[in-house]
């Protein structure tokens, strides 16, 4: 009788629990902003793309901590996967596994996805590994991981709610969460009917003084990009509309790491900030076009080059 695979089991749990470490930091402190680009760019409603990325993870994760015999499988074909991902994106700053705020470049998250790999498929899963836990017990850890993201969605809502054909007042603007800012569906609507006049934006931006119509732009203040944008529609834009500057603003903004010192002004430029309590999903600099009220055009990761 062949002696039971005592390594195989832990090199599973290893890997589960580098899976998971990545999962929970999405949970808890991530936004869609943090996925690979050929992720967010699914068709799919950023909000499910996110969770449901994370439905998997923790999902494979549990089970594999329990039930390292069923997962090893499914938990290698995903580690590859993740190494094809992280190769799009090699050369970039940090891979968004760990979410903004643990920066891991690709190559290093690439290295060690890589050789766990290796070491769980060196260990033989696939040879007289124990049983470990019962069905049961696996069916349950798979059910938790796959249902969390949804008891635990950070997303916050832009929908206005009635009570009686009347609008409920706005709540307070929450102390944590995000905002799917996707600008480029917002074409063909009224202003007043975007997120940015719904609860809990709309506090924050003076529609009732607010010119609507012309240029808006999102920005944040560390963006280079943005910086870049902001400093040439300093010299192009002189007054002939007008321009609405959307900060975008957040919890680690300092003068010390402000990539933004130059921005139109004149009479012409309206200004307005949104809280920094929430985080924005969106690619910065955004560029949108209003006219009559009505949304034309909507950009994300607007270049210089791009008139609007």
């Amino acid at each position: 009788m062949d002696t039971p695979n005592r390594l195989a089991p832990w090199m599973v749990r290893i890997t589960a629990a580098w899976l998971l470490v990545g999962a929970f930091f999405k949970l808890f402190v991530g936004t869609p902003n943090d996925l690979p680009g050929v992720v967010r760019d699914l068709p799919l409603d950023v909000g499910l793309t996110y969770n449901l990325a994370i439905s998997i993870e923790l999902a494979l994760g549990f089970v594999a901590l329990v039930k390292p015999s069923w997962a090893w499988f499914l938990l290698s074909g995903a580690m590859v996967v993740f190494d094809v991902i992280l190769s799009t994106q090699l050369g970039s700053d940090n891979c968004g596994c760990f979410g903004s705020k643990i920066t891991m470049p690709p190559w290093l998250m690439m290295v060690i996805d890589s050789g766990l790999l290796v070491g769980m498929l060196a260990s033989r899963p696939w040879r007289n590994m124990p049983r470990a836990a019962p069905v049961p017990v696996a069916v349950i850890a798979m059910a938790v991981g796959l249902s969390l993201p949804w008891f635990m969605d950070r997303q916050v809502s832009t929908t206005t709610l009635t009570v009686d054909g009347q609008d409920v007042p706005p709540p307070e603007t929450p102390s944590s969460g995000w905002i799917a800012s996707d600008i480029e569906n917002w074409g063909g609507r009224d202003i007043h009917d975007s997120p940015l006049a719904q609860p809990p934006l709309r506090k924050h931006i003076d529609f009732d003084s607010f010119i609507p119509d012309g240029l808006w732009v999102f920005w944040r203040a560390t963006c280079d990009h943005c910086a870049e944008h902001l400093a040439h529609l300093a010299t192009t834009e002189t007054g002939e509309r007008i321009v609405t500057l959307v900060q975008l603003r957040e919890k680690h903004d300092t003068e010390g790491n402000r990539a933004v010192h130059l921005l139109p002004t004149g009479g012409f430029v309206q200004n307005a900030a949104l809280p920094e309590s929430l985080e924005y999903v969106i690619q910065t600099p955004g560029a949108m076009l209003v006219e009559n009220g009505e949304i034309t055009r909507a950009k994300e990761a607007v270049s210089q080059e791009e008139h609007f």
